[in-house]
């Protein structure tokens, strides 16, 4: 698909995109339903896994952190600005799809007991995945979206240091989930997983970039993915 067409794509259908809020939570219902039925089952498990006295605190943990990110995410499908533009054809929605839920491949691989140092890493690394994952979807906030979609520019907080940060976050967390399954197949999971979030990347950037004015240059000075910290400068002293 050359620029051209993505530009007529986009405009093509952002008549289509104010459709009512019945339409958007429609499209928004299999993330809604999924998130119900998760936060239901956490509403079970957790006290349960707490009562019974187990000790098994990193997991307790995990699981409310992740019942916060899906009762947020839920919030957000529910409550989210109408979208502005929309990526057109099929390709952009089948990237967005498969790297939304690839992570899910790694429940068809046996899990293995970990040892207590491991158990703790892979808790340490799922929480603050999680954590930060919260963050990004609190400051992407109505503009939250699976799919390419152009609803509101956010470029503050987590924003400011990279353009993905949701995703960066997601698969550290994907990483520690990981961890708690067979090698190293877990990992190869988690490697494709974070290669499908690059298509994924730049549909999204694309409609971005032809709905908001200030997006390019948003672009030209925030890296993708990886932080970019600016390297001290050593001063030379006079001889």
């Amino acid at each position: 698909m050359g620029p051209g067409r993505a530009i007529s794509s986009h405009r093509a259908e952002a008549g289509a995109s104010s459709d009512s809020r019945a339409y958007d939570l429609l499209m928004g219902s299999p993330l809604i339903l999924f998130s119900v039925f998760a936060l239901a089952g956490f509403a079970i498990v957790i006290p349960q896994q707490w009562r019974g006295g187990s000790g098994n605190y990193p997991i307790i943990l995990t699981e409310a952190v992740n019942a916060v990110f899906l009762g947020l995410q839920l919030v957000l499908v529910c409550t989210r600005r109408l979208p502005i533009a929309k990526a057109g054809g099929f390709r952009p929605r089948v990237w967005a799809f498969a790297g939304a839920n690839f992570g899910y491949a790694l429940l068809l691989l046996p899990r293995v007991t970990l040892g207590a140092a491991m158990a703790g890493l892979s808790s340490l690394i799922v929480v603050t995945g999680t954590l930060g994952s919260v963050v990004a979807l609190m400051w992407l906030g109505k503009g939250f979206s699976i799919f390419p979609q152009a609803r509101i520019l956010v470029t503050g907080g987590p924003y400011t240091f990279v353009r993905h940060p949701l995703y960066l976050f997601e698969q550290w967390a994907m990483l520690g989930v990981a961890l708690q399954y067979r090698q190293p197949w877990a990992l190869l999971l988690v490697a494709v997983s974070l290669c499908l979030q690059f298509p994924r990347m730049h549909y999204e950037e694309e409609v971005l970039a032809e709905t908001f004015a200030g997006y390019r240059d948003y672009k030209c000075i925030t890296p993708r993915l990886i932080p970019r910290f600016p390297l001290r400068k050593q001063s030379s002293s006079p001889e």
